[in-house]
């Protein structure tokens, strides 16, 4: 089933649900803030809480896929995920907003989390790390798309218009995988759900240093890119002046950074292996974090001073995040599902504490914005060197990252 080029594509759009909810609806922040007579600290709360919906549902989509199989849950996932975006579209006040967007990020999670899983369910080996690579490098036009066409829809029709689109797109996967996707599950695990096999293997992962510092490396870059992205649509917009869809075609600055750097990364990893990747990736980063601070700190604004660390901070995010990842997976293959989980759940959980201390601090949003993202590259950075080093001659789980891939939501 996964190896189809229509497939492929099919699960490419279902794993991309997280950026295309955060992606389009980024150049509608101010004038939705505006609109509905919100502070802007509320207006980025709206990105916050998606972010912590996202987070803690990967920890129960997986073992619900596991238990009940992965077509049904998907389509409920696909549900609530449609109805949650047209809900957003209809919100009267903010507070209505954010439950929305909490209940849309649930639905875009069962996207990521189920696709992934059909596709080891459907392939094998290097097949499954083929389609992978396909769904990663299809997944780079993302986060270049969904801001640009957000910009031109926010420009023609208003900021309700976006979640109206992201309804659609929902209620459009959810009848094409009612029509053409299978089940794709052999054996269903009746205690997925059970509680004390989630404690236990959970327990295990956070008894292991190595994962652990893995996990914070990925979570820490991961949220120095949200700290910039809950800031960015106010600074580049409200104090420089860019337009909606001006601000769309910026954010492609970031996409080129971040795919040279993915190119470079996986030449590079079979040399370094994860261990030192992550670790060069780190100090990219924070090199990008304190070049950010430095423009606010002389009192100086220009969209190159930001534009410029963010882009440098992304390639570091190239280097860190993909081989952190195989890093982290490489010594529990067989809790390998709890493993991801709990990865990706660290990953959006830092990310969320990254994007709620930008919107709560307030003041300066330029210099809010270069704070938070120094201090996430710092905590990454550390991290990073307190891996301790692998007992063995790395393992081609270490060479996993030679896949390009798109910047994480």
């Amino acid at each position: 089933m996964a190896t189809r080029p229509g497939s492929i594509a099919l699960l490419t759009f279902m794993v991309a649900l997280g950026q295309m909810s955060l992606g389009l609806y980024l150049p509608s922040l101010p004038s939705l803030a505006q609109a509905i007579g919100a502070t802007r600290g509320e207006a980025q709360l709206t990105l916050t809480v998606f972010l912590g919906g996202f987070a803690v549902s990967q920890l129960f989509w997986g073992p619900l896929a596991d238990r009940f199989g992965r077509r049904i849950t998907l389509l409920c996932g696909l549900v609530v995920y449609a109805a949650a975006g047209l809900a957003c579209a209809q919100a009267h006040d903010i507070h209505e907003l954010i439950v929305f967007r909490f209940f849309q990020a649930l639905g875009a999670c069962s996207g990521q989390v189920v696709a992934r899983a059909m596709v080891r369910d459907s392939t094998e080996g290097a097949a499954t790390a083929v389609v992978m690579s396909y769904i990663a490098m299809s997944m780079s036009l993302a986060p270049a798309i969904t801001p640009a066409l957000g910009g031109f829809l926010e420009t023609q029709f208003g900021w309700r218009a976006n979640f109206i689109a992201l309804g659609a797109i929902g209620a459009t996967l959810f009848v094409l995988t009612l029509a053409r996707v299978p089940e794709t599950l052999k054996t269903r695990v009746h205690d997925a759900l059970s509680p004390i096999r989630i404690v236990r293997n959970y327990g295990t992962l956070l008894r292991d240093r190595t994962y652990v510092c893995y996990i914070v490396t990925v979570g820490g870059i991961f949220g120095a890119y949200m700290s910039y992205t809950t800031a960015a649509p106010f600074v580049l917009m409200e104090m420089l002046g860019w337009s909606p869809q001006a601000f769309g075609f910026l954010i492609l600055f970031n996409v080129v950074a971040f795919l040279c750097g993915s190119i470079l990364a996986g030449r590079l990893a079979p040399l370094y292996g994860a261990r030192r990747m992550a670790r060069i990736g780190t100090a990219i980063g924070f090199a990008g974090g304190v070049a950010m601070l430095v423009a606010p700190l002389l009192g100086h604004l220009s969209t190159p001073a930001v534009i410029g660390p963010a882009m440098v901070i992304l390639v570091g995010m190239a280097f860190a995040i993909p081989n952190a990842m195989a890093g982290a997976m490489q010594n529990f293959p067989y809790i390998a599902g709890s493993a991801s989980a709990f990865l990706g759940f660290s990953q959006m959980a830092q990310a969320m504490v990254a994007s709620f201390a930008v919107g709560a601090i307030g003041g300066n949003i330029h210099l809010t914005m270069a704070g938070a993202t120094l201090a996430c590259t710092v905590a990454s950075l550390t991290a990073a060197a307190l891996l301790p080093r692998p007992k063995a001659t790395p393992t081609p789980a270490d060479t996993a990252a030679n896949q390009v891939s798109s910047p994480p939501s």
